[in-house]
């Protein structure tokens, strides 16, 4: 019996020294290519799984053998936090020796589109700017909500497209008649840290104002006559803005057409006189995460 248990601590101080001075371990094979080699075709490697609460601070995670988190300590995060630049998500970090950088691909994309294709709207009176406060309301784009996935920077695309209406027939003073229609779609939103508002001021994109204008002709001189050959006009403005994660940001696109009343069928406010809002192409509002 003290034979058996002499060799049976022999045979423990043999491989124990084997581990020392290869210093290789497989899990699943019995030749590790490294350190650590781990192999299975059914089972993954979880990391350990911590609720972080930002990317500046390492706690709970703590170096077992003391002091400061060793550079490369990786886990899975669980939290979601929305309290602005350092928030985490869920998903893999590994610490750099001053915060967590994420190793996890981070996607948010939503496209916010018109409902209601070729939308009529009518002329104004003249007015010396478009009113904000005096509107169509496009479609499908009123009062929606964008909740944001992550706290970050976001690039906030917004599309329009207009198309007057018919021309009134001018063709006793001329055989070519051209009218144009102008005015502005105004994009207004509203949540934490972010606020475009195209009441507060005229013509300033960055509150919102995107001019827009279309033509309408009429040429007798064709034959057959060319009549409503309309020349649409599309616009895109781009806004940058940093949005908090789990927040609701609410946003409307609207519309004032003031010039031109006097150029098309039924002064613009009815029948085939009416200008298109999305004509061949809907309006929308794109929002896409950039990063921190």
């Amino acid at each position: 019996m003290k034979l058996k248990i002499t060799f049976q601590v022999i045979l423990c101080i043999t491989v124990m020294c084997t581990q020392l001075t290869f210093g290789q371990i497989g899990i699943g094979t019995t030749t590790p290519e490294g350190i650590l080699d781990i192999e299975s075709n059914t089972e993954g490697f979880v990391f350990p799984r911590v609720a972080l609460s930002s990317v500046l601070v390492a706690a709970p995670v703590v170096n077992p053998a003391g002091g400061t988190l060793a550079v490369g300590t990786t886990v899975y995060n669980t939290e979601l936090t929305t309290n602005g630049a350092n928030d985490v998500s869920p998903g893999i970090y590994s610490w750099d020796g001053t915060k967590w950088i994420t190793q996890h691909l981070r996607e948010d994309y939503k496209r916010y589109t018109q409902t209601n294709v070729c939308q009529r709207t009518t002329i104004r009176e003249s007015t010396s700017n478009p009113n904000p406060n005096d509107v169509d309301v496009v479609a499908g784009l009123d009062n929606e909500v964008f909740r944001p996935k992550y706290s970050g920077r976001y690039r906030i695309e917004v599309g329009v497209n207009f198309s007057a209406g018919e021309i009134a027939d001018f063709t006793s003073q001329d055989e070519i008649s051209l009218a144009t229609s102008e005015g502005s779609f105004f994009f207004e939103m509203s949540g934490p840290g972010v606020s475009i508002d195209p009441t507060s001021t005229s013509f300033d994109y960055q509150q919102g104002w995107i001019y827009t204008h279309s033509y309408s002709t009429f040429n007798s001189i064709e034959s057959p006559d060319l009549e409503d050959n309309t020349v649409p006009h599309f616009a895109t403005v781009v806004y940058y803005k940093y949005l908090l994660a789990g927040n609701d940001y609410t946003f409307s696109l609207t519309n004032n057409i003031n010039t031109g009343e006097n150029y098309f069928v039924n002064g613009g406010d009815s029948g085939t006189g009416q200008g298109h809002i999305g004509h061949d192409q809907p309006c929308s509002i794109e929002f896409t995460y950039l990063g921190l």
